[in-house]
């Protein structure tokens, strides 16, 4: 074993000489495909650390050397270069002349070509960092992903403390709650709600529709949406036609029976949907929880709700139909 470990190890060192001296896409593919199947093999192998670190390393460079090549290829062709398909292929089409290679042309894949050119970008005491192990090139999109969020939040926080009216805003809420006055006549039944008939005013579903959600909702943006169990489909809908897509339901369990002509309602439903990529702060939430009716009676939403939402999204926040104040958020409505 130690042979076969000394015998890699010279391989390796071999490939490093010939990265130093790789002018070519061509010749810098072959060895990120040498470091990868030695990396490999010394996993597999067990050949140590030692081995297995050094694979890793000269893959890295290499492969950051190869995205350099890329990316000067894809330039020089204007943008044309580095599809993933081979030049038309299956077609009945004349090749154009002097068409720049695609990536199948030069026996690389989308998935390589992606990673090369990524390592490429970042600077060099990253992708160092990358090369020994101490993180990984996920890690390190994720941070440049969450930083660029982040810069995002504060400048619409900056944006929004000097402004009272949301829907005129030049800026975007990370988070976004919504409890709207939905018209029970939009379910089609006759006299629904009987004695739990609400006293505020109501707002057809075409209204509800209108509203600037999109405009308001940051690129990568968290919506909770308060419904009750018998108008779920129409907040699937609006979830979609606002641009978020639905990931979960969470559930109030109220603390006492409400009305209902059949069963009597003792939950009522948030929908939590996400445009972009906007990942929770917390990974220990639940899909439910048990609280109190708000400050103001019937229909008011528990303060543990907001203590949730707070725990798992970022702000800048905003709660549209607001019927209170609450510090740190922007609110919307007749009450607020």
């Amino acid at each position: 074993m130690h042979g076969t470990h000394d015998v890699v190890i010279a391989r390796l060192d071999s490939a490093r000489t010939a990265l130093q001296e790789a002018k070519t896409i061509q010749a810098t593919k072959k060895i990120v495909d040498v470091a990868a199947a030695a990396e490999i093999y010394a996993k597999r192998q067990e050949l140590g650390e030692d081995a297995i670190g050094y694979a890793h390393e000269i893959k890295t460079e290499a492969l950051a050397q190869l995205g350099v090549l890329l990316s000067v290829m894809e330039k020089q062709s204007g943008g044309r270069g580095l599809k993933g398909g081979g030049r038309n292929r299956g077609s009945e089409k004349e090749p154009q002349l002097n068409a720049p290679p695609t990536l199948s042309d030069l026996g690389i894949d989308k998935k390589t070509s992606m990673i090369a050119q990524q390592l490429a970008a970042l600077d060099v005491e990253t992708r160092g960092e990358i090369a020994k192990r101490e993180t990984t090139l996920q890690d390190v999109r994720r941070e440049q992903k969450e930083e660029k969020r982040e810069k995002r939040r504060e400048e619409n926080t900056q944006r929004i403390e000097v402004c009272d009216d949301p829907r005129t805003l030049d800026a975007q809420f990370a988070t976004i709650v919504m409890d709207p006055p939905w018209d029970w006549g939009d379910e089609g039944d006759v006299d629904q709600l009987g004695r739990s008939r609400p006293t505020y005013g109501t707002m057809p579903l075409a209204e509800i529709q209108s509203l600037p959600i999109p405009a308001l909702s940051d690129e990568d943006c968290h919506l909770y949406l308060w419904i009750t169990n018998r108008s779920l489909p129409k907040g699937f809908g609006l979830l979609e036609q606002w641009g978020f897509r639905y990931i979960t339901c969470i559930t109030w369990v109220k603390p006492s029976f409400g009305m209902g002509n059949y069963f009597r309602g003792s939950t009522e439903q948030v929908l939590f949907g996400v445009k972009g990529s906007q990942p929770l702060k917390r990974k220990d939430a639940a899909t439910h929880f048990l609280a109190d009716r708000g400050v103001k009676g019937h229909s008011s939403k528990p303060l543990e709700f907001y203590e949730l939402v707070e725990t798992c999204s970022p702000g800048p926040y905003l709660e549209m139909f607001s019927r209170h104040g609450r510090d740190g958020w922007t609110m919307w409505g007749a009450d607020a």
